[in-house]
């Protein structure tokens, strides 16, 4: 079996590096043949592994949740199967928490050498794909805007202030959610669907199977189109207590496979992390549509 090992030289606030050489030697008494690549700018991870597909069979991705939304889109654009083994080094570590894959990297090369695989769904956003989470509306600007500098110095924290700042800001309007059971929901102030049972480091939902074809969809509606303090605390509240404690008149729950968003104009939303933009996209979920090392 021929490896790639692809990893961002800037997660674990750098850490990473002193590392390199321990887990490049493990992994070559793993598999057969290991390519290394270091990505040096945003897009280099997908762009290796999709530059490699027709030559590898695995591909292990060493930094955090957006490193391995990275590998996950190479790997299906490359339409085949390639298995996907995962090293933490990230501020947060999302999809290593839901599958307890272990942060310590000498106990996750471990988990790579077993071999055990997990078929785990993707989501399908357009032709674009994430592995966890997939939001809209209040604070989801707040992973892909926060520096990187400010999240070294204070890890998740950094996420929360960064939130905070941008939560005067308007919800954008003319948004449109249809369901699959034909409900139509317009211009939510916050809408969050989860293939995790983390997300920005909380146990969002913890009966999350990763497996089972379903999403779990929730949506704040927002009737004034206004954000106010009720917003803000219903937002916490889901990150504090989980999904299926999260209720209310305003709060529109759904597990799912599939929905469809659109807008009058362009607007913004958050998969993985990524900031992407469209005017229209389908949203569905690929059932056990990447085999992960766990």
């Amino acid at each position: 079996m021929k490896c790639l090992f692809v990893y961002n030289p800037k997660s674990g606030k750098g850490k990473i590096l002193k590392h390199i050489e321990y887990i490049t030697k493990t992994l070559f008494s793993i598999f057969k043949d290991v390519l290394v690549y270091p990505s040096q700018a945003k897009g280099d991870i997908e762009n290796q592994i999709m530059s490699n597909c027709s030559d590898i069979d695995a591909v292990v991705v060493a930094g955090g949740d957006g490193s391995i939304s990275e590998a996950v889109n190479g790997i299906l654009h490359c339409k085949k199967k390639i298995y996907l083994g995962i090293l933490p080094f990230g501020t947060v570590n999302d999809v290593a928490h839901s599958l307890n894959i272990p942060c310590n990297y000498k106990k996750a090369l471990k988990v790579i050498e077993k071999q055990n695989l997990f078929k785990h769904d993707i989501i399908k956003a357009g032709d674009h794909y994430g592995i966890y989470v997939l939001g809209g509306g209040l604070f989801t600007e707040t992973s892909y805007n926060t520096s990187q500098r400010t999240k070294k110095k204070l890890g998740k924290i950094a996420y929360v202030l960064h939130g905070l700042k941008k939560f005067f800001k308007t919800p954008q309007k003319n948004i449109v959610f249809i369901l699959n059971d034909g409900t139509e929901i317009e211009n939510p102030s916050f809408f969050l669907f989860v293939n995790s049972k983390s997300v920005a480091g909380q146990k969002i939902d913890k009966g999350a199977r990763l497996n089972d074809g379903v999403g779990s969809l929730v949506i704040i509606k927002n009737k004034k189109n206004k954000v106010g303090l009720t917003d803000l605390i219903k937002i916490i509240k889901l990150f504090l207590f989980g999904i299926d404690k999260f209720k209310g008149k305003t709060i529109y729950k759904q597990t799912t496979s599939n929905f469809k968003i659109s807008c009058e104009n362009d607007f913004n939303y958050n998969l993985d992390g990524e900031c992407l933009t469209a005017k229209s996209i389908d949203v569905e979920i690929v059932k056990e549509g990447i085999n992960i090392f766990i």
